[in-house]
């Protein structure tokens, strides 16, 4: 995101300045006359005003704001390149101290900035369709990168997340995902995916498909965020939220 920290504080000096010239002004008029009020003129008034302009300004400086305070900032614009995929099938140890089985997906991706002068900082999410109904409620999967480390026979060397885009740059690298193990019998065939970019900056968040490809800002999609949610009457059965606590474990 552009900083606008210089405009900041120099507004805020501009505003400390006019502060002072109109207090040594309300002065000069209260020493020459005579039941002249101090803090009660026009003049002590403004001074009060530029004083809270002045902090405000200052406040924004500090805190980054962008100038306006109240512009709305965008998904920053980008391209993503997908140029490979792939599957991998794993052991990781769980709670229990056991190893249990892990289903990874990877993506060979590039993320290149198109912006002249602001940051973005990225989080991917791979979700998966569901069959419906197959788990309540729940349309997709959300597929969130190892929380464990990664077996180096693997050969996958995944981007951390969140990631920092610069203006005019790019970074390829590895995105990896772990599909819960409870969701495996459940994906829609043939399978549909989708990566999920959020910008911490901006606070938005677009999609793009999980296929190899080039995406740039006008092929991606807006999102709410969030796996989708289908109907009511695919309530979850007890069954399933009694399932989902014995697989996680």
């Amino acid at each position: 995101m552009r900083s606008y920290r210089g405009l900041w504080l120099w507004l805020g000096g501009l505003f400390l300045a006019l502060f002072a010239f109109l207090v040594a002004i309300a002065i000069a008029y209260f020493a020459k006359e005579s039941h002249y009020s101090l803090f009660g003129n026009a003049w002590m008034l403004g001074a009060f005003v530029s004083f809270l302009a002045a902090f405000t300004s200052f406040y924004g400086a500090v805190k980054a704001w962008p100038f306006p305070p109240w512009a709305t900032l965008r998904f920053p614009d980008m391209t993503v390149e997908i140029f490979g995929s792939g599957s991998t099938q794993t052991e990781r140890e769980a709670g229990t101290g056991l190893d249990v089985p892990a289903h990874l997906r990877s993506f060979h991706a590039r993320f290149t900035s198109r912006e002249a002068g602001r940051d973005a900082q990225l989080m991917v999410l791979l979700y998966i369709k569901l069959v419906a109904g197959s788990w309540g409620r729940a349309g997709e999967a959300v597929c969130p990168p190892p929380s464990w480390v990664l077996p180096r026979s693997l050969g996958l060397n995944p981007v951390s997340m969140p990631f920092q885009l610069s203006p005019g740059n790019a970074i390829s690298g590895q995105l990896v995902y772990e599909i819960p193990g409870y969701y495996l019998d459940k994906i829609s065939e043939p399978q549909e995916a989708r990566l999920e970019i959020t910008d911490r900056v901006s606070g938005k968040t677009m999609n793009i498909p999980a296929e190899l490809g080039q995406y740039d800002k006008n092929t991606m999609t807006p999102a709410p965020g969030g796996a989708e949610t289908l109907g009511p009457e695919y309530e979850t059965q007890p069954d399933q939220r009694r399932g989902a606590g014995q697989t996680r474990t």
